[in-house]
């Protein structure tokens, strides 16, 4: 009995061995002949879509060539892991970031930050390699970050542009059509009834087109 058991248990668990390589080789044959579907990184890249979030960078005005960043500090408020600091450095005309760091390595990639820009001065690019064995390069000050906006390029999301596409539509043009509808009066429809028997036909208010009698006499001219 002991030794019919342990031949059932074998061949059971012979079966299962044969079928999970059976069910490993179908995946192998049914793929062999399907184009390959990864890329030779870093040779070669893929395409990357427009709303890739990738490394963060700060822009310039591409008009006054001018630092867009204005040390609001919003990206700093906003930011979940509390990965930015900025100092502001107030002028005359318009503020400006004195100091600006992001710990990329903390980095969610949240996007909140761009979000909450009013100058678009922080945005995403369509990069994301920055891989490194010192935890200190992935410590982006302001020129860093600078020269990162100049190396890559840059991803479709802007603060104007997620803020416009977020945002609830405009009630004016909602309730235009509504009041246009208000200002014009409502007309009942005309009486089409016969009118009944021995009833006199309706007189109607128009005017006397009928030609003037001979005994009335012309209007005179004054010649005075």
């Amino acid at each position: 009995m002991a030794m019919a058991s342990e031949q059932a248990s074998f061949l059971g668990e012979t079966g299962q061995l044969v079928r999970a390589v059976g069910r490993a080789m179908g995946v192998t044959f049914k793929n062999l002949l399907r184009r390959p579907i990864t890329v030779r990184y870093p040779t070669v890249k893929r395409v990357y879509p427009d709303r890739f979030r990738g490394i963060l960078a700060l822009t310039y005005d591409p008009q006054t060539g001018e630092e867009n960043c204005i040390g609001c500090r919003l990206c700093e408020y906003i930011c979940p892991p509390q990965v930015i600091k900025v100092e502001m450095l107030k002028a005359e005309k318009r503020n400006f970031a004195k100091t600006f760091t992001l710990e990329l390595y903390a980095c969610e990639f949240c996007e909140l930050c761009v979000q909450v820009c009013p100058t678009d001065a922080i945005i995403m690019m369509k990069s994301f390699d920055l891989a490194t064995a010192d935890r200190r390069e992935l410590l982006l000050d302001k020129d860093r970050l600078h020269a990162l906006g100049l190396q890559f390029d840059p991803s479709w999301a802007t603060g104007n542009r997620l803020r416009d596409m977020q945002a609830p539509p405009k009630p004016a043009k909602a309730a235009a059509a509504p009041a246009a509808e208000a200002t014009v009066p409502a007309q009942s429809p005309p009486d089409r009834r016969a009118p009944a028997a021995g009833a006199a036909a309706p007189a109607h208010n128009s005017p006397d087109r009928r030609a003037p009698e001979a005994s009335a006499g012309a209007p005179t001219a004054n010649t005075e």
